[in-house]
Protein backbone atom coordinates (compact mmCIF):
# COMPACT_ATOMS: atom_id res chain seq x y z
CA UNK A 1 0.00 0.00 0.00
CA UNK A 2 2.72 2.39 0.87
CA UNK A 3 4.49 1.38 -2.17
CA UNK A 4 1.06 2.16 -4.40
CA UNK A 5 0.97 5.87 -2.68
CA UNK A 6 4.48 6.43 -3.71
CA UNK A 7 3.84 5.42 -7.07
CA UNK A 8 1.39 7.57 -6.89
CA UNK A 9 3.21 10.77 -5.66
CA UNK A 10 5.97 9.83 -8.16
CA UNK A 11 3.69 9.75 -11.21
CA UNK A 12 1.83 13.14 -9.91
CA UNK A 13 5.07 15.24 -9.44
CA UNK A 14 6.09 14.46 -12.97
CA UNK A 15 2.92 15.39 -14.27
CA UNK A 16 3.07 18.83 -11.93
CA UNK A 17 6.63 19.14 -13.49
CA UNK A 18 6.83 18.46 -16.86
CA UNK A 19 2.76 19.33 -18.21
CA UNK A 20 1.60 15.70 -18.72
CA UNK A 21 4.61 14.33 -19.98
CA UNK A 22 5.47 10.74 -18.85
CA UNK A 23 9.00 9.54 -16.27
CA UNK A 24 10.34 8.38 -19.68
CA UNK A 25 10.05 11.01 -21.28
CA UNK A 26 11.60 12.89 -18.39
CA UNK A 27 14.73 10.03 -18.61
CA UNK A 28 14.81 11.08 -21.92
CA UNK A 29 15.02 14.63 -21.33
CA UNK A 30 17.74 14.26 -18.90
CA UNK A 31 19.66 12.34 -21.28
CA UNK A 32 19.67 14.39 -24.23
CA UNK A 33 20.34 17.53 -21.64
CA UNK A 34 23.89 15.42 -20.76
CA UNK A 35 24.31 15.24 -24.35
CA UNK A 36 23.91 18.77 -25.27
CA UNK A 37 26.63 19.27 -21.76
CA UNK A 38 28.82 17.18 -23.18
CA UNK A 39 28.87 18.96 -27.11
CA UNK A 40 29.03 22.43 -25.10
CA UNK A 41 32.07 21.32 -23.25
CA UNK A 42 33.76 20.10 -26.22
CA UNK A 43 32.61 22.92 -28.23
CA UNK A 44 34.33 25.38 -25.41
CA UNK A 45 37.33 23.30 -25.61
CA UNK A 46 37.18 24.14 -29.09
CA UNK A 47 36.97 27.15 -28.36
CA UNK A 48 39.81 28.08 -26.29
CA UNK A 49 41.92 26.01 -28.21
CA UNK A 50 41.18 28.19 -31.05
CA UNK A 51 41.42 31.30 -28.39
CA UNK A 52 45.43 30.19 -27.92
CA UNK A 53 45.89 29.84 -31.45
CA UNK A 54 44.48 33.87 -32.33
CA UNK A 55 46.89 34.68 -29.49
CA UNK A 56 49.54 33.19 -30.77
CA UNK A 57 49.09 34.62 -34.66
CA UNK A 58 48.67 37.63 -32.78
CA UNK A 59 51.64 37.57 -30.84
CA UNK A 60 53.80 36.46 -34.04
CA UNK A 61 52.83 39.51 -36.18
CA UNK A 62 53.21 41.68 -33.76
CA UNK A 63 56.68 40.44 -32.95
CA UNK A 64 57.35 40.17 -36.85
CA UNK A 65 55.69 43.68 -37.77
CA UNK A 66 58.08 45.17 -34.60
CA UNK A 67 60.79 43.73 -36.79
CA UNK A 68 59.91 44.98 -39.96
CA UNK A 69 59.63 48.44 -37.93
CA UNK A 70 63.01 47.99 -37.12
CA UNK A 71 64.40 46.92 -40.19
CA UNK A 72 62.60 50.24 -41.11
CA UNK A 73 64.28 52.18 -38.98
CA UNK A 74 68.01 51.35 -39.98
CA UNK A 75 69.03 54.69 -42.00
CA UNK A 76 72.82 54.63 -42.71
CA UNK A 77 74.94 55.54 -45.69
CA UNK A 78 78.79 55.81 -46.61
CA UNK A 79 79.71 57.19 -50.73
CA UNK A 80 82.80 58.15 -51.82
CA UNK A 81 84.53 59.58 -55.02
CA UNK A 82 87.03 57.96 -56.78
CA UNK A 83 88.16 60.51 -59.74
CA UNK A 84 89.13 63.77 -58.90
CA UNK A 85 86.75 66.79 -60.15
CA UNK A 86 88.15 69.92 -61.25
CA UNK A 87 86.27 73.79 -62.45
CA UNK A 88 84.10 73.19 -59.03
CA UNK A 89 81.29 76.12 -59.48
CA UNK A 90 80.91 77.52 -55.92
CA UNK A 91 78.15 76.69 -54.19
CA UNK A 92 78.32 72.75 -56.02
CA UNK A 93 76.96 69.77 -54.90
CA UNK A 94 79.60 67.75 -54.54
CA UNK A 95 78.71 63.98 -55.79
CA UNK A 96 80.16 61.28 -53.70
CA UNK A 97 79.48 58.73 -57.15
CA UNK A 98 80.33 55.52 -55.43
CA UNK A 99 78.03 53.83 -52.78
CA UNK A 100 79.68 51.68 -49.90
CA UNK A 101 76.77 51.59 -47.90
CA UNK A 102 73.10 52.92 -48.84
CA UNK A 103 70.52 51.42 -45.92
CA UNK A 104 66.84 53.28 -46.10
CA UNK A 105 67.88 54.23 -50.10
CA UNK A 106 68.51 58.03 -48.53
CA UNK A 107 71.44 59.00 -50.32
CA UNK A 108 71.61 59.21 -54.65
CA UNK A 109 74.96 59.01 -56.32
CA UNK A 110 73.41 60.61 -58.64
CA UNK A 111 72.83 64.17 -57.36
CA UNK A 112 74.75 63.89 -54.05
CA UNK A 113 71.88 64.66 -51.85
CA UNK A 114 70.76 62.44 -49.03
CA UNK A 115 67.39 62.74 -48.40
CA UNK A 116 65.95 61.76 -44.51
CA UNK A 117 64.11 59.18 -45.21
CA UNK A 118 62.51 59.33 -41.41
CA UNK A 119 62.74 61.87 -38.66
CA UNK A 120 64.72 61.19 -36.33
CA UNK A 121 68.33 62.63 -35.56
CA UNK A 122 71.38 62.47 -37.78
CA UNK A 123 75.02 62.23 -37.91
CA UNK A 124 77.23 63.07 -40.51
CA UNK A 125 80.77 63.12 -41.61
CA UNK A 126 82.91 64.08 -44.72
CA UNK A 127 86.31 64.28 -45.79
CA UNK A 128 87.65 66.05 -48.59
CA UNK A 129 91.22 65.77 -50.15
CA UNK A 130 93.04 68.75 -52.04
CA UNK A 131 96.65 68.40 -53.85
CA UNK A 132 98.04 71.31 -55.34
CA UNK A 133 99.81 70.03 -58.25
CA UNK A 134 96.68 68.01 -59.49
CA UNK A 135 93.29 70.62 -58.59
CA UNK A 136 92.76 73.62 -57.84
CA UNK A 137 96.36 74.99 -57.38
CA UNK A 138 96.33 78.44 -56.02
CA UNK A 139 93.44 78.23 -53.88
CA UNK A 140 91.79 76.70 -50.65
CA UNK A 141 89.34 74.12 -50.93
CA UNK A 142 86.55 74.85 -48.39
CA UNK A 143 83.41 72.40 -48.18
CA UNK A 144 80.52 72.45 -45.84
CA UNK A 145 76.98 70.50 -45.17
CA UNK A 146 74.31 72.02 -46.37
CA UNK A 147 70.55 71.41 -44.95
CA UNK A 148 68.04 72.80 -47.05
CA UNK A 149 70.07 75.06 -49.13
CA UNK A 150 71.78 76.12 -45.86
CA UNK A 151 75.12 75.64 -45.11
CA UNK A 152 76.00 74.86 -41.65
CA UNK A 153 79.27 73.76 -41.23
CA UNK A 154 82.26 73.75 -42.85
CA UNK A 155 86.05 72.31 -43.07
CA UNK A 156 89.56 73.11 -45.20
CA UNK A 157 92.03 71.57 -46.66
CA UNK A 158 94.51 74.76 -47.71
CA UNK A 159 97.23 74.96 -49.75
CA UNK A 160 99.94 75.19 -47.83
CA UNK A 161 101.17 71.86 -48.56
CA UNK A 162 101.32 69.25 -51.37
CA UNK A 163 98.50 67.49 -50.41
CA UNK A 164 95.95 68.07 -47.50
CA UNK A 165 92.61 66.89 -46.44
CA UNK A 166 89.63 68.40 -44.28
CA UNK A 167 86.74 66.65 -42.72
CA UNK A 168 84.24 67.25 -40.22
CA UNK A 169 81.32 65.91 -38.78
CA UNK A 170 77.71 67.29 -37.39
CA UNK A 171 74.36 65.91 -35.82
CA UNK A 172 71.58 67.79 -36.82
CA UNK A 173 67.40 66.91 -35.87
CA UNK A 174 65.94 66.57 -39.62
CA UNK A 175 62.40 65.86 -40.34
CA UNK A 176 61.55 63.57 -43.09
CA UNK A 177 62.08 65.05 -46.69
CA UNK A 178 64.75 67.41 -45.51
CA UNK A 179 68.11 67.26 -48.01
CA UNK A 180 71.81 67.05 -46.66
CA UNK A 181 74.62 67.33 -49.24
CA UNK A 182 77.97 68.24 -49.29
CA UNK A 183 79.10 71.94 -50.81
CA UNK A 184 81.81 73.64 -52.22
CA UNK A 185 82.19 77.23 -50.44
CA UNK A 186 85.65 78.31 -51.91
CA UNK A 187 88.28 76.45 -54.28
CA UNK A 188 87.43 74.98 -57.67
CA UNK A 189 88.97 71.36 -57.06
CA UNK A 190 88.91 68.01 -55.60
CA UNK A 191 91.37 65.42 -55.78
CA UNK A 192 90.73 61.49 -55.35
CA UNK A 193 93.64 58.93 -55.99
CA UNK A 194 91.78 57.63 -58.80
CA UNK A 195 92.20 53.51 -59.47
CA UNK A 196 93.25 52.89 -56.07
CA UNK A 197 91.71 51.84 -52.87
CA UNK A 198 92.42 55.19 -50.93
CA UNK A 199 89.31 56.83 -51.86
CA UNK A 200 89.90 60.57 -49.95
CA UNK A 201 86.64 61.97 -50.33
CA UNK A 202 84.66 60.36 -48.47
CA UNK A 203 80.31 61.20 -47.23
CA UNK A 204 78.55 59.53 -44.41
CA UNK A 205 75.92 59.54 -42.02
CA UNK A 206 73.21 57.38 -39.88
CA UNK A 207 70.16 58.10 -38.32
CA UNK A 208 70.66 58.06 -34.29
CA UNK A 209 67.59 58.20 -33.24
CA UNK A 210 63.96 58.15 -34.54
Amino acid sequence: MLFLCIFIISVQLCHGMFDGMTCSDVGAVKLRLEEEKEKRLLLQNDVEILMLKVGNLERKLEKETDGSSSRSRNVAFMAYRDTPLTNIGLNQKLVFDKVATNEGNGYSAITGIFTVPISGIYFFTWMTAHAKTVVSPDTDLVTGIVVNGEYKVHTAAVVTHGFNMGGNSAVFRLNAADNVWIGVSLGNGIYSNSGSRWYYPTFSGFLVQP
